[in-house]
């Protein structure tokens, strides 16, 4: 029994591929051999289809089931099957093989409900007019022959198996490296950037300091002068005040001849009028 649904389920598959395959090339008009194995065989149908069969063909219980249970439970069954299978692909290999997307009422572009219902149709004509004359035939061929050919079947079987899996777990390694390479570039070239960014922070920051400081320093520079400029004034005053007559006047002839620098020249111009008030006062 198990040899005969084995077979039944390679034949199955088998027919899936032939149906996606067409429907693929006809749609992008470009050959697409289609499926996740590297032979004609695409599982995801071979396990529908059998379910289908065990179900509503060989259970004695529901092989009388209206077209509407079996449209229902098909559509179910594939909803739960497509959106399990896509999930595990992905998340093993990295890769999609079916994406609906693009089509209304999708989940994640796993499912939609316009294959769905497809599927729930397709199950109507798998159970009715597939199903039926497939297990004629195979019916046909003595048991010794089908174990044969379920053997043949699952040596190829698993042989494409494990080739596609090693590929493909080789295609996810290389996509994972790369996949890293790519996040460890990216990391490297935001914390370049960042790095640029505080070091250029940092200089604009030092400059404003520069510039306060030479500020700073320009007004002490200036507040000395100022400082300095005030005490040779009081001491200028002292000098006279404490001055004799012959050094007043020798203070006035300097002033009348004497062209000094611009600081020389006005502490000089401070003392001559401190000694114009003085005498002012005086009179």
């Amino acid at each position: 029994m198990i040899s005969t649904y084995f077979v039944l389920f390679i034949i199955y598959s088998f027919f899936g591929w032939i149906y996606e395959t067409c429907f693929c090339t006809i749609h992008e008009k470009v050959w697409r051999n289609r499926g996740f194995l590297y032979g004609p065989c695409i599982p995801i149908y071979g396990v529908g289809a059998t379910l289908a069969q065990i179900l509503f063909v060989d259970c004695p219980a529901l092989n009388q089931s209206s077209n509407l249970t079996i449209f229902l439970s098909c559509a179910i069954g594939s909803f739960v099957l497509e959106y399990a299978t896509s999930y595990f692909l992905e998340r093993k290999f990295h890769a999609r093989w079916w994406d609906y997307s693009k089509m209304p009422l999708n989940i994640n572009g796993r499912v939609c409900l316009i294959f769905t219902c497809c599927f729930g149709l397709a199950g109507i004509l798998v159970t009715k007019y597939l199903v039926p004359p497939v297990v004629s035939v195979v019916g046909m061929l003595p048991m010794i022959a089908i174990e044969l050919i379920a053997l043949i079947f699952m040596f190829i079987f698993g042989m494409d198996l494990a080739l596609t899996v090693s590929a493909l777990t080789s295609f996810a390694k290389e996509f994972e490296r790369i996949n890293d390479m790519l996040n460890n570039q990216m990391a490297e070239r935001v914390e370049a950037i960042s790095t640029n960014l505080a070091d250029a922070k940092t200089a604009t920051i030092e400059k404003i300091n520069e510039t306060k400081e030479a500020l700073k320093q320009e007004l002490s520079l200036e507040d000395k002068r100022k400082l300095l400029e005030q005490l040779s004034t009081e001491y200028v005053k002292q000098w006279i005040s404490h001055a004799s007559s012959p050094q007043k006047g020798q203070f006035r002839h300097i002033t009348k001849f004497t062209h000094p620098v611009e600081s020389t020249k006005a502490l000089l111009d401070k003392g001559s009028e401190f000694l114009r008030h003085r005498n002012g006062k005086n009179k």
